[in-house]
């Protein structure tokens, strides 16, 4: 946390430490990034989901979260074009929170099954402009789909950096709060939908 917050920090001498920290960064980013890459990971994350859905979970709802690095893989399942063997789709409902990686507009033009965005307003991997995207593109769904069933939020946290949803800084009480609301967000999220799991998937 220390390190992320000193990257965004402004000043002369806060450049100068960008570098020890950027390099202390990089030791575990690129070992992350590598054996993290989507080529390994979306197999795996797909195959736990088929699993879930042939064993404990065969008739019961399914949510997913994903935070940062995860969001990509959250808005893919609500893609819902993985199904397990027999045809059922492999989630329910997805919430994600300052996600990294997705591709705008296009990744959340997929997205058919409800979908719960916790945004930050401070945020590197997703920019004003992808946040507003992300936002129409939900808005827009919403609109169209919601008679039938098929819901997506979005939630703006200002003053929020990325990973404020787990790792919020406990000693800025707004951050903080923020991180607090974005749990609620996703708690209610997957209550309504457990609650009611939204029909077949809608376009």
């Amino acid at each position: 946390m220390v390190s992320f917050k000193a990257m965004s920090a402004k000043g002369f001498w806060n450049q100068l430490w960008k570098l020890g920290h950027a390099l202390y960064l990089m030791r575990y980013m690129l070992p992350f990034m590598y054996y993290c890459r989507p080529s390994r990971s979306t197999p795996k994350i797909m195959d736990f989901f088929k699993a879930l859905k042939n064993a404990g979970a065969k008739n019961l709802p399914v949510g997913t979260a994903g935070f940062c690095w995860g969001g990509k893989y959250v808005v893919e399942l609500c893609w819902d074009q993985t199904k397990t063997d027999d045809g059922k789709r492999l989630v329910d409902c997805g919430f994600i929170a300052h996600p990294s990686y997705v591709k705008y507009p296009g990744d959340l033009e997929m997205v058919v099954l409800p979908l719960s965005c916790a945004a930050a307003e401070i945020d590197m991997q997703m920019s004003p402009e992808n946040a507003k995207q992300t936002k129409d593109v939900l808005t827009a769904k919403t609109a169209k789909t919601k008679n039938s069933g098929v819901e997506h939020e979005f939630v703006m946290y200002d003053g929020a950096n990325h990973g404020f949803a787990v790792r919020a800084d406990e000693d800025e009480p707004h951050e903080a709060e923020q991180g607090k609301k974005a749990e609620d967000q996703a708690v209610s999220w997957f209550s309504k939908w457990f609650e009611n799991p939204p029909p077949l998937a809608q376009s």
